[in-house]
């Protein structure tokens, strides 16, 4: 959600950017009482005024700058004692030719943005990779122990059967009482096994369960029988890691900012021009009639404004800054790609060392069912001891754990290279 929410403030970002080229409506009014002493009669302008203006304005992407311009002023001179009235109107354009030529700096800030939509997006994903490998990891857990509770309770079975044939045998005056409570104590022993690990599938199922901020059913949980992944076959490439693909959108967006900050080294230079139509009348509607931008009285102006900050030092600072900000970044991106083919090739070698571990265990297992399945045969012929028949039972519980355990960590290992690779979700998805 927190990646989500971060996707839609990068959104925002951009829409903000068009939404300041929107248009805009200023307007001002004022009342003036003037009985200051005029230096003549010609210039006697002691009176009352009041004045009510409003302009509309528009900016655009390409620098430039739209206007409206409105005024109504009504002037009483104390002299003459009668009223009259001036509209008026006015059209203005402005174009930044400099810092901001045609733009420039507008489009650079919106490709910025469209850039950081993209960084989120990745990170969204980078994010999303490592969840599902913390999910996956304690999904194998419970799979593992489910798994290992599976084991114990055949092993049980298996003791609760060998008791009842002990018994009776002891009944038969076959065998000796001694077997049947050896047998017995076997069987409660392997009742504890049971339980303990009914307790580790429980205390896994919970901790996933509290990964995900729900019940979860061990119904929904598989047993762990054989390994669901492959290992990936190709090495590692600089931009199929999650983090590193991060770091690359995070590079290409410092470099389009610092190609941004090279624009504040030029001066800012505002060239417009203004067209403007006034009317005088002691009637307001014939002012307002005659003084629009269609009447003859006008005038016409065209200029440039620039300027041009001298040493440019607070611009160099940002520079710099950036400049810093892309040098450490580009570093990392570096020895991040050197640790993930350090962590690529160790996984690796832990999985062909793991695999070697499972061949032999799986050898053993075939072996040890053999020998516990011998050993029965020689004490139901009186010529081997219960020991030596539960010591070969326990042989191969530990035959069967080990191999369960094997491929929980060999799952593990093979789900961590995929995430390495940033391939986890869609090899679970193929599965």
């Amino acid at each position: 959600k927190k990646a989500k929410e971060q996707i839609k403030l990068a959104s925002l970002s951009k829409d903000s950017i068009f939404a300041k080229m929107g248009w805009s409506l200023s307007s001002s009014s004022y009342y003036s009482q003037n009985q200051l002493e005029p230096l003549s009669a010609s210039s006697d302008t002691r009176g009352g005024y009041w004045n009510v203006s409003a302009d509309i304005s528009k900016p655009f992407l390409w620098g430039g700058q739209f206007g409206i311009e409105n005024s109504i002023t009504s002037s009483t001179l104390d002299l003459t004692s009668k009223t009259s009235y001036q509209f008026e109107q006015g059209l203005s354009y402005y174009q930044n030719l400099g810092k901001n030529f045609f733009g420039r700096e507008t489009y650079k800030a919106l490709a910025i943005a469209e850039r950081e939509i993209g960084v989120q997006k990745i990170t969204e994903s980078f994010i999303l990779e490592n969840k599902t490998l913390e999910f996956y990891n304690y999904y194998i857990n419970v799979s593992l122990e489910k798994a290992l509770l599976n084991l114990e309770k055949n092993a049980l079975a298996r003791a609760k059967k060998r008791s009842e044939l002990i018994r009776g045998w002891v009944k038969d005056g076959l065998k000796r009482k001694v077997d049947w409570q050896q047998s017995v104590m076997t069987e409660l022993q392997g009742a504890e096994r049971v339980e303990m690990a009914n307790l580790r599938m429980k205390g896994a199922l919970d901790s996933l369960s509290k990964l995900l901020h729900r019940r979860v059913s061990i119904r929904e949980v598989k047993t762990l029988r054989s390994n669901k992944l492959r290992s990936p076959r190709s090495s590692l490439k600089p931009l199929e890691n999650k983090n590193l693909k991060v770091m690359a959108e995070k590079l290409k967006q410092l470099r389009m900012s610092v190609e941004k900050a090279d624009y504040s080294f030029a001066p800012t230079i505002n060239s417009y021009v203004t067209y403007n139509t006034n009317q005088y009348d002691e009637s307001i509607g014939t002012s307002f009639s005659k003084g629009a931008i269609w009447n003859s009285d006008n005038q016409y102006t065209v200029g440039i404004n620039l300027t041009w900050p001298l040493g440019f030092k607070s611009e160099k600072i940002e520079k710099s800054k950036l400049l810093v900000q892309l040098n450490s970044l580009q570093r990392q991106q570096r020895e991040s790609f050197e640790n993930l083919k350090l962590d690529y090739y160790f996984l690796r070698q832990q999985l062909f060392r793991l695999d070697e571990s499972l061949k032999s265990s799986v050898k053993r297992l075939s072996l040890s069912k053999d020998i516990l399945k011998e050993y029965t045969k020689l004490y139901d012929l009186g010529q081997m001891d219960l020991d030596q028949v539960i010591r070969a039972e326990e042989m191969r519980i530990g035959t069967e754990t080990s191999i369960v355990n094997y491929r929980s960590q060999k799952e593990k290992l093979l789900a961590s290279l995929h995430n390495v690779k940033g391939s986890l979700r869609n090899a679970l998805n193929r599965n």
